[in-house]
């Protein structure tokens, strides 16, 4: 597939929209529309208890309170390790002495190229109280790991990347 032109509609703090004229590798021109999107980082942080910390925010696109792993954009010239330490600390007060990338992954690949750095971080310490960006509201709270996959398992969490994150920590470290 090759681009023709692109045409920007929309350019926003978090994201930017394109009308993309494209060229089918049979020959075929056709239109995509792209939502360029900055990168992300979450985390799966657990305890020694095998406790995960979630956060419970609304999510004004689907209207409704979604329970997600702490994550957060990743800001110009920092690594997506450095911004998952940065919105651990952030949204929940904890830092880790042990992180490890399980994944990274695309979260729509279809029409947006947002990317996800999942990582897992592993003897956790609490040294702050939150400190939220001025437009978050979210709380944080600890579960089971067993009883967040159980809630994975059943559709009660529909978080992708949280799905993916339980699911990928579950199978490298199987509780």
């Amino acid at each position: 597939m090759k681009r023709l032109s692109r045409n920007e509609i929309y350019s926003g703090r978090v994201i930017d929209v394109f009308y993309d004229d494209v060229e089918l590798a049979n020959g075929t021109k056709t239109i995509r529309e792209v939502v360029a999107h900055k990168e992300g980082a979450a985390i799966v942080a657990v305890n020694d208890k095998q406790e995960v910390i979630l956060v419970k925010q609304f999510r004004y696109p689907v209207d409704k309170n979604m329970v997600e792993l702490p994550a957060g954009l990743i800001d110009e010239g920092e690594s997506p390790l450095e911004a998952a330490k940065r919105e651990l600390k952030e949204e929940t007060g904890y830092i880790a002495r042990e992180w490890e990338l399980l994944t990274s992954t695309y979260s729509s690949p279809g029409w947006q190229d947002e990317r996800i750095h999942i990582y897992a971080a592993r003897g956790l310490e609490h040294v702050a109280e939150q400190d939220l960006d001025k437009d978050e509201e979210l709380i944080f709270y600890k579960e089971s790991i067993k009883d967040v996959l159980k809630k994975v398992n059943s559709g009660e969490i529909t978080d992708a990347k949280t799905i993916i994150g339980i699911l990928m920590y579950w199978s490298r470290y199987s509780l």
